[in-house]
């Protein structure tokens, strides 16, 4: 799904299909228009159109007017898995990527879309890197929501058992993951 969607805007690089980390230095093989194309790819146009959009490192590229802020992802990720976060997303964001506690039961509700989908992660650990331990999957178009983990006791954990799921239980980072196409194991 990714790759067709790379293709179709027409800045497809040989170097960005799912293949993992990704330099830094890659942000600057792209435009400043071409990272905003993919920041915006991430989420229906009447929330992307009016968006704050930021690169990688959080530079703003253009200011936004609802609320709502795009990337074309986090590093070392940059330009892979892009996405449109509220305020409260933007929040958790700053604790994940600083590894700070986030504390979803006293935070507000949030929302988040990856309509191009994501890199693999484990779905057990929001730090875990080595992939022959953990319960990995690279989910396809989706959004996130926070709310508190007391909310999400009675879904499951499984990112294959079909519909919502919970992944990072029982971590700062806890969050539902609401998968808008069929999630396929990885092999």
């Amino acid at each position: 799904m990714y790759l067709k969607i790379l293709i179709s805007l027409g800045f497809i690089s040989s170097h960005l299909i799912f293949a993992g980390h990704h330099e830094s230095s890659e942000a600057s093989a792209y435009s400043k228009q071409e990272i905003m194309e993919i920041a915006m790819s991430a989420a229906p146009s009447n929330v992307s159109s009016k968006a704050k959009i930021i690169d990688s490192t959080g530079k703003v590229l253009r200011s936004g007017s609802n609320g709502w802020t795009c990337m074309p992802g986090t590093p070392p990720n940059e330009n892979v898995n892009p996405m449109c976060v509220d305020t409260a997303w933007q929040k958790w964001l700053e604790a994940y990527m600083n590894q700070k506690p986030y504390n979803s039961e006293e935070e507000s509700f949030g929302m988040s879309y990856m309509l191009v989908g994501d890199i693999p992660v484990d779905n057990d650990d929001p730090f875990n890197t080595d992939k022959s331990k953990g319960n990995w999957v690279a989910e396809g178009p989706h959004l996130m929501v926070l709310l508190p983990e007391s909310l999400m006791e009675n879904l499951p954990t499984d990112p294959y058992a079909g519909g919502p799921y919970v992944m990072w239980k029982g971590s700062d980072y806890v969050h539902v993951m609401v998968p808008l196409e069929t999630t396929q194991p990885l092999n």
